[in-house]
This record gives C-alpha cells, structure tokens and sequence, in this order.
C-alpha cells in the first residue's frame, strides 16, 4: 500500500510539472487533433505525456537516433487513450523501441496441423502479452499523429492492444469494472467483429478496416483507430459499438469533429 501511495503522489507531482514549451510546440506541431481537444484536455494530455515520459523507455533500432519529436510525438498519441479514465499507464510496458521506417520481423508461422514455416514479416509495429516492450515504425507512427481523419493511426492501435492486456487475457476486452459491462461489450462486439468478417469475405466497404476480421483483438485495436480517428462515420454506421467505445474511453471525438465542420 505505501509503494502505491508513493506511485500515486510521484505521479501527481508530475502531471503538475509545468510543460516545457519546445514540448508543447512538438505536440502541437506533430499531433493534429490536438488542437481540436477543449483546453482542460489538452492540459490533462500534457500531464499524462509526463508521467509517460517518466516511466517508459525508449530505445532507438535500425539506426535510428532517439530525439525528444520522437518520443514526445509518440507519448502523446498514446496518452489520448488515457483521458478521462483511472489509469495505470500501461502496466505491462517497459520499453518502447522504434525502427525509423518498416522493419522486418522473423517469425514461425502456423500453416495448419502440425506444419510450421519459417519466414520473414515486413511489419510498421508490433506488441504481445508478456512481451513488456512494443515496437513502432517512426515514420508510421508520426504520419498517424499528422492526420487525424484518415482511420489509420499505428499508436493508438498498438496502444490499444496494451489496454487489451490489462486483464491479463488477449480477448479484444480491456479491463472493465462490472459484469455487465463485459456481458454488454461482448454482445455488441460478438456482432461487430462478425459483420465486419463478412464484409472482408464478400469484399464490402466499411468504417473499420478488415484487418480488424483476423480476430478479436485485431477487431478492438482496429475500432480504437476508428473511435479517435473516423468518429462520425463509425456512430452513424454502427452506434452500438461506438457507444461501447465512448463508454470505456469515457470521450466522444464527434464533438471535436463537427466543430470542425465549416
């Protein structure tokens, strides 16, 4: 309990730390819809970006030199998920590591009975339960923050694989609080994740992108981007799960949408 409180009150103190300005100016800068968000949340955000910045470790691969745009660009769109909520910021992240462009990843794939194969997997980012790390593609990650209509944003997708976590199973359900919450979630997801396969099987336009059809958890990471990124477009062709969304995420982006709308 003291080691908690002690969190608890580090934590606090950081958030309360002025931002530095050259910060600020990256954040606004490089993060697009942060000028969107009403002033509280955006100081909210900033506090947040602290204790990121604080707790997590960064480390550049392929080459790549660490600047304070990279990590603050990266801190800040992971920290949109956290607004509004009790958070742990990501308990099962230590370390972030960023490759300047796509990377490629060896892995063994599954063929089917008891046949593997070897290969190689060009990838923009990538994280798993137990990993304690996630990776990121920068030029990825910093062209998702620019744009903040286009429904692709590879940190909030990655991030929102962390959040998955958080109950300790990979299921496409974050940490909720009650039991019916999770009876609620998994009602309008079972169907959404389902729509969505038949959509990518029958080749139909939709709000989500069809990687989300792979599985639960794809289909979670893939509505986060749409929840932040394609808003209007997701509570008008699917409000049910928009509004399971808006309930975990305690936010609703169509209000900084619209007021964008000349």
């Amino acid at each position: 309990m003291i080691f908690g409180f002690l969190k608890r009150h580090r934590r606090k103190q950081l958030r309360a730390r002025p931002f530095p300005e050259p910060w600020r100016s990256i954040v606004a800068r490089n993060l697009a819809i942060f000028s969107r968000l009403p002033t509280a949340d955006q100081a909210e955000l900033l506090g947040h970006v602290q204790v990121f910045l604080d707790e997590k470790h960064f480390e550049g691969c392929g080459g790549l030199e660490l600047t304070d745009e990279i990590r603050i660009t990266i801190a800040a769109q992971a920290c949109l998920l956290l607004l509004h909520r009790e958070t742990d910021y990501y308990p099962e992240l230590v370390t972030i590591l960023v490759y300047p462009s796509t990377y490629v990843a060896h892995e063994d794939r599954y063929l089917g009975g008891n046949i593997w194969e070897e290969g190689e997997d060009d990838r923009l980012g990538h994280t798993g339960r137990g990993m304690g790390s996630l990776v990121l593609a920068w030029d990825a990650a910093k062209r998702g923050a620019a744009d903040p209509s286009d429904g692709a944003n590879l940190v909030m997708h990655e991030f929102a694989h962390q959040l998955d976590f958080e109950d300790f199973q990979t299921d496409g359900a974050p940490a909720l609080k009650t039991r019916a919450e999770y009876l609620a979630w998994a009602r309008v997801m079972k169907r959404e994740f389902q729509a969505l396969r038949a959509a990518d099987e029958t080749g139909t336009s939709a709000v989500l992108d069809t990687y989300g059809a792979k599985n639960p958890a794809e289909f979670f990471a893939v509505a986060t981007e749409a929840f932040f990124e394609r808003p209007l477009a997701l509570r008008a062709k699917q409000p049910e799960l928009y509004a399971q969304l808006a309930a975990f995420y305690r936010q609703d982006p169509t209000r900084y949408f619209a007021e964008q709308t000349p």
